[in-house]
């Protein structure tokens, strides 16, 4: 039994629209991935070329039947893989960007539980810290130790040989 006339008529509206607008002719096969991500893909013969319009965006390591695709930063590339017959297969990259912490303030300081980090800090001669059981910190006259106790705040006190003093904002997380 055959499709209604305007069944038949729908389906070939269709067709012609996707044509018209060359979604067929030049859309890549999508791939997603994230920045730092890496997609291994394998062909069923070996890859004589591979091109991309964004050499930022993703790096291509092609060995063999392989193709690395290696998430560089966010955005999108087109990649062509040509073989020895003349076939190519079109792809359609994209890469989310990674989150990333947000910037701390002036006069902010943030470290991980666990972690210790180093402060610049020449000329220091006394380091007084809110004693809440957040950081440990100690001074070696160059620079100032902040360790990560357990998550949350405390102030930081820095005081120079002048008797200058400098209020800090230590964040654990």
């Amino acid at each position: 039994m055959r499709a209604p006339v305007t069944t038949r008529l729908a389906r070939a509206a269709a067709l012609a629209v996707a044509l018209l607008a060359g979604g067929s002719a030049r859309a890549g096969t999508p791939v997603a991935l994230a920045e730092r991500q890496v997609a291994t893909l394998e062909f069923d013969r070996p890859i004589a070329r591979v091109s991309t319009s964004e050499p930022d965006v993703a790096r291509l390591e092609a060995a063999g039947v392989r193709l690395r695709v290696i998430g560089a930063r966010a955005g999108r590339a087109q990649v062509e893989v040509g073989f020895e017959d003349g076939a190519v297969v079109a792809l359609d990259v994209t890469l989310a960007a990674a989150t990333r912490p947000a910037a701390t303030a002036p006069g902010e300081v943030e470290v991980v539980v666990g972690a210790e980090r180093r402060v610049p800090a020449a000329g220091v001669a006394r380091v007084l810290v809110e004693e809440n059981g957040v950081a440990r910190v100690r001074a070696d006259g160059q620079a100032v130790w902040i360790t990560g106790v357990s998550p949350g705040t405390a102030s930081l006190l820095l005081v120079d040989e002048g008797g200058a003093r400098t209020t800090w904002t230590i964040r654990v997380r």
